[in-house]
């Protein structure tokens, strides 16, 4: 991986939080910044560059919502991942987020934030 991609990672379900970002720092290249049970986390880290937030989707879409809409006023090519509960969930639309269940395994994860932040690079070289 050619860089470090910063993760704030928000879910209200502690222990699911704490196992996901073990999970994630287990992989080459990704490095989570911050986690929080809410969306009070922004002011605390804003100098540092964050490239992806991953919610859980279980918050509501307002708030999903309200959380994306604050970010991307601090960081304007932020992506972000919503974590479904249910696969119905998978349906919603969030705008230009990104939807996957939570329980995902962790080649899962990793293929899909590789791939959206890919995504994302091959936007800004055309």
């Amino acid at each position: 991986m050619d860089s470090m991609i910063n993760i704030v990672l928000i879910d209200q379900h502690t222990t699911y939080r704490e196992s996901l970002k073990t999970v994630l720092e287990q992989i080459d290249g990704f490095h989570v910044v911050q986690d929080s049970s809410d969306g009070n986390w922004a002011n605390a880290i804003a100098d540092i560059p964050i490239h992806l937030m991953i919610i859980d989707g279980s918050m509501g879409k307002e708030e999903c919502t309200r959380m994306i809409k604050h970010a991307i006023t601090k960081w304007k090519s932020i992506k972000t991942l919503i974590l479904a509960m249910y696969r119905e969930e998978l349906e919603y639309d969030y705008g230009k987020a990104e939807v996957m269940l939570k329980s995902s395994v962790k080649r899962e994860f990793e293929e899909k934030i590789k791939k959206m932040m890919t995504a994302q690079k091959d936007c800004l070289s055309h």
